[in-house]
């Protein structure tokens, strides 16, 4: 007993020490199975190659192996992982959702042709567009009570909020998004090109088209009373749009952008600051912040081989990013 006190005594010093010190050793949070088995390894740090410019034909990229995505982690079992798997040559049929437990081992296949990364909400509903008719729907984390929860054509761009009790899209082919409820009941509509969307509690965070560049300028909807308040515009600083934002927390929003890496945008200043940069060896995609430890990113990233007579070969992986100390860590779901 004194024994197992002290393992959580240590386990909590390191938990603190990852918030406040950018040089701890902060590995992601273990099993609770007492498998001492690690599902996660720590990456060395990246070494960044620059390819030659190509005039002309642009490169051929190749996947080696099979394409996976994180989703994230079950809320009602920390060691149960939600992940996109994608096979080789299945052209436009979309990608398998997977259930994968760290403890038993056990994989479980829930849907395939699935189109978009899917979301999950706090009550483990993924929410996902298919491949079949473009509409979007739930699903549970059993497998079970698939539904259709939109009415529109959906584009890749959603998020949950109101505390997962409802959603918010863009349709596919207006400049319309939709307030929509957990069983697909439209609360309300919203006559906005947005962009990358992401969705905490009753505020939304929005890239919009400026006055300058398209996408760039940030922005917060007040789902409560509709009000829409300006955070940033990116073009400012010389930069594009998002390619997709995530909330880290009240006062934070951080964004992945093309052929730069992740940005952290303070809401109070709209300051930007660099968090973790690509290369052209490099490339991470659809990051959401874990749900049961914030301080942890999870996304998707291609490492990608040195050109070769025009063709780039790349390998994807899941990976955990530590958003206070820098650390990355492969997670190894799918052995």
């Amino acid at each position: 007993m004194k024994q197992h006190i002290f393992y959580l005594f240590i386990a909590a010093i390191a938990l603190s020490s990852c918030t406040k010190d950018k040089d701890a050793f902060c590995p992601p949070p273990g099993k609770q199975c007492g498998d001492s088995t690690l599902y996660a390894s720590l990456l060395p740090a990246d070494s960044c190659v620059v390819f030659p410019e190509l005039y002309g034909p642009s490169y051929i990229y190749e996947r080696i192996g099979l394409g996976y995505s994180l989703i994230g982690r079950s809320p009602g079992n920390p060691d149960e992982w939600f992940c996109t798997i994608s096979r080789e040559n299945v052209g436009n049929e979309g990608s398998e959702i997977w259930k994968i437990d760290t403890c038993s081992g056990r994989k479980e296949i829930l849907i395939d042709s699935v189109r978009s990364q899917p979301k999950i909400n706090k009550n483990g509903w993924l929410l996902f567009r298919l491949a079949s008719d473009g509409l979007m729907y739930k699903l549970s984390s059993d497998g079970d009570s698939l539904k259709v929860v939109s009415d529109q054509i959906a584009h890749d761009l959603f998020d949950w909020c109101l505390d997962g009790e409802a959603f918010f899209y863009r349709a596919r082919f207006k400049k319309v998004a939709y307030l929509v409820s957990i069983e697909g009941e439209v609360l309300d509509s919203f006559n906005l090109d947005c962009h990358a969307i992401a969705g905490r509690e009753n505020r939304v965070a929005l890239s919009l088209k400026s006055y300058a560049v398209t996408n760039t300028r940030i922005a917060i909807l007040n789902l409560f009373n509709g009000s829409l308040t300006d955070v940033t515009d990116l073009a400012d600083i010389g930069m594009g749009g998002p390619l997709s934002l995530i909330w880290e927390s009240d006062e934070s929003l951080i964004g992945l952008f093309a052929g730069r890496g992740f940005f952290r945008i303070h809401i109070p200043t709209g300051i930007v600051e660099p968090l973790k940069e690509t290369c052209d060896n490099l490339i991470y995609f659809y990051p959401a912040i874990e749900l049961t430890t914030p301080s942890w990113l999870i996304a998707g990233r291609h490492d990608l081989a040195y050109p070769e007579i025009g063709h780039v070969y790349f390998t994807t992986s899941m990976v955990m990013l530590n958003t206070q100390t820098g650390e990355e860590w492969k997670l190894d779901l799918d052995q």
